[in-house]
């Protein structure tokens, strides 16, 4: 069962960036796939199973961007 989570980062202008934040995030626990929208700041990453949401984060700003939380 996959889990899908949205998320806020702000700072992402370009492909090149969502390339950047998704090179980090592959490389979390049970990471199957993101779905990046740069120009929106939304990252919605899909996982076999839930990640912490500090894990998350410290992906996104180990890639250089600012993590604005949980979308509702």
């Amino acid at each position: 069962m996959s889990v899908e989570t949205p998320y806020k980062v702000t700072g992402m202008s370009c492909g090149g960036c969502a390339k950047k934040v998704r090179g980090k995030l592959e490389q979390l626990p049970g990471w199957v796939s993101a779905d990046i929208t740069p120009k929106e700041g939304v990252v919605r990453l899909t996982t076999d199973a839930a990640v912490p949401e500090e894990q998350v984060r410290e992906a996104v700003q180990s890639a250089g961007f600012t993590y604005g939380g949980v979308l509702a």
